[in-house]
């Protein structure tokens, strides 16, 4: 694909396809299929994938809980956190390890004790015993948002199973755009965004952390973060689309919307 244009016109090809039978089971299918119909490699790096934008595909109506970034807090802004935290508020997991692996919501304690609280200026991970475990400041959270969505192509999908074998039809996209920090805010006071810690302690004692996830409990809301919401597989030729602008300083990745 040599431009946004071409890309466009690329994803209404599939679209047109119908039901195509996924490249690889679970979860990880509907990004993956989607990735080899566009001829994208498959990596883990974040950023901008397919000519300047991150695509990410979803199932329709999934409501998954969701990842959009992992980022652990600013280390001066962390007093309780790694393996202090694992050790004094964590559990036994079922393979023996001393482990910390919870989703953290707004407001109300979840079973380990911990919540999130909220000011204009920050959010924190609070304990109902130790308090705050760690703070981030809402234009650190921003700053890493605006990194990971410079701009965003959302692409749904309608699915079906086939003799045990899960088939997607894309046929929605939408090219979201002009981030809107303000909104984006208000998802994480109204609790639709939220935190999940993921440690555990290995036989060493180190702590092994698979990331801080900040995820959204239903991904079609995401689009409420962005300022405009432009249908790509409508009646408006591809030509007439404006480009986004790319983020060449970020380096090529590409993410399924769907659970990881």
């Amino acid at each position: 694909m040599e431009d946004f244009e071409d890309f466009v016109e690329r994803l209404r090809e599939i679209s047109e396809q119908g039901y195509i039978e996924t490249h690889r089971a679970g979860n990880t299918g509907i990004g993956k299929t989607l990735e080899d119909l566009l001829g994208i490699d498959e990596n883990n790096i974040p950023g901008p994938d397919a000519v300047g934008v991150e695509l990410k595909s979803t199932r329709r109506d999934s409501h998954n809980l969701t990842t959009l970034f992992t980022k652990e807090p600013p280390k001066d802004e962390r007093p309780f956190w790694g393996t202090k935290m694992v050790k004094e508020l964590g559990y036994v997991d079922d393979k023996g390890r001393e482990a910390l692996k919870v989703t953290i919501r707004p407001s109300t304690p979840n079973s380990r004790g911990f919540s999130l609280d909220y000011d204009n200026t920050s959010v924190s991970v609070v304990h109902e015993e130790v308090g705050v475990c760690a703070t981030y400041p809402l234009d650190y959270l921003q700053e890493r948002f605006e990194e990971k969505f410079p701009a965003l192509v959302m692409v749904l999908a309608d699915t079906k199973k086939v003799d045990g074998r899960e088939y997607f039809w894309y046929n929605e996209a939408y090219l979201l755009d002009g981030f809107d920090g303000d909104a984006f805010l208000r998802l994480m006071r109204d609790g639709e965004i939220t935190l999940d810690l993921r440690m555990h302690l290995k036989e060493s004692g180190a702590n092994r952390n698979r990331g801080t996830a900040w995820r959204i409990m239903d991904d079609s809301r995401l689009d409420e973060a962005f300022e405009e919401r432009i249908p790509l597989l409508g009646e408006q030729d591809a030509s007439e689309i404006d480009s986004p602008d790319p983020s060449p300083s970020v380096p090529p990745g590409q993410e399924t919307l769907d659970d990881v």
